[in-house]
């Protein structure tokens, strides 16, 4: 995917501000807290329908407004096809835009496709299991869109049971949410399964060349379900759906569900043994590393074509070494970057560099290296 232009109106800190990228690789460069990731956040949330952090809408929004707007043109270089996107946000709606028509969610997600790589992916190995199962669905929901709607309607049916389990005489409600739940629930792992299969092979085959010499990577799909997690979905459902109605009282006493992809996590193992007793802080940025880049080069092979890649400042958390086999690895797709950072890139080629200067939320486009004296 390409992105062409974009448009930026009250979002964060930016009042208005356009960004005409380059297609190969684009910095927005300034000091922090002048808005670099507001706008690298900007153009996560048309592609993903949610921010890069997870804040309230009203926190979206310039403030004293109450609208902001996010307009893409973008195309995808799979089918020559040139679109233009938007995103309005009030502090209680958002709507969605495609081709000046206003569409919903499951007809826009897909039409931008894009990945991105923060400070905050670092906590991915170590950290909480939601950062993992988020890692899972976001990737999923880049290579099949569709994957939005089931994720939504397990969300909902979840949020509901749960609030039912402490009403009285609830069971016949309960059996009809314990329904959707399992379904929906079954085919979410379902596609976890199958993603962390086809990942483990390109994980491990960055992680081995990042990491020298690396110990044996593995990855599994940890579910509470785990004697069931590579069932065939069917049987899956089902032995779902039991284990919802065996662990109702529990469930009722608890008033939370028990059982379900929303307590799953990924489970990453060195020689054996979990990543968070055996690896290093240089081995845990190592498997971040090898984990996003098999997530970005599976989406181009999935998609045909490279997605747009977001980095935000991550020359400094990374050293050079790690920071040079970052960009090879995306230089190898031929794909587009945009970046942020406190300083101008000198590793990239300024004949394929859009620089833009940012401060206090105003985007200035200037040259990618010095005028010559």
């Amino acid at each position: 995917m390409r992105l062409l232009h974009a448009e930026l109106t009250d979002f964060r800190n930016i009042a208005c501000a356009s960004l005409d990228p380059s297609p190969r690789f684009t910095a927005l460069v300034g000091n922090n807290g002048q808005g670099k990731t507001n706008a690298l956040e900007a153009l996560y949330l048309v592609a993903a329908l949610r921010p890069l952090r997870s804040v309230s809408r009203r926190a979206l929004l310039r403030t004293g407004t109450e609208l902001a707007k996010i307009e893409l043109k973008v195309e995808r270089r799979s089918t020559g096809l040139v679109h233009d996107l938007g995103v309005e946000l009030t502090p209680t709606r958002r709507t969605l835009f495609k081709d000046g028509k206003k569409v919903d969610a499951g007809t826009f997600i897909g039409c931008a496709v894009a990945v991105s790589f923060t400070p905050d992916d670092l906590q991915l190995a170590k950290g909480s299991p939601d950062l993992r199962r988020k890692f899972l669905d976001r990737a999923l929901l880049n290579v099949r869109p569709s994957y939005l709607t089931r994720a939504l309607r397990y969300t909902k049916a979840l949020k509901d049971r749960n609030r039912v389990l402490g009403e009285p005489n609830s069971d016949p409600v309960l059996d009809a949410y314990d329904e959707i739940i399992a379904h929906e629930g079954a085919a979410i792992m379902a596609a976890r399964v199958r993603y962390v299969s086809e990942l483990l092979p390109r994980v491990r085959d960055y992680f081995e060349r990042i990491a020298t010499p690396a110990p044996r990577l593995d990855l599994a799909y940890g579910a509470r379900l785990r004697d069931m997690a590579g069932a065939e979905e069917p049987d899956l459902e089902a032995a779902f759906l039991a284990k919802l109605r065996a662990r109702r009282p529990v469930d009722r006493a608890r008033r939370t569900t028990s059982v379900g992809p929303h307590l799953d996590d990924l489970e990453l193992a060195l020689d054996g043994l979990p990543v968070k007793e055996r690896a290093s802080q240089g081995q845990h940025r190592a498997l971040v590393l090898a984990l996003k880049l098999a997530e970005i080069t599976h989406l181009a092979a999935a998609l045909g074509e490279a997605p747009l890649l977001l980095l935000d400042d991550m020359s400094s958390e990374l050293d050079a070494h790690r920071s040079a086999q970052l960009f090879e690895a995306v230089g190898a797709l031929d794909g587009q970057v945009i970046l942020t950072s406190t300083e101008v890139p000198t590793a990239l080629a300024a004949a394929d560099l859009a620089l833009y200067r940012v401060k206090a939320g105003n985007l200035e486009r200037g040259p990618a290296a010095p005028a010559p004296v």
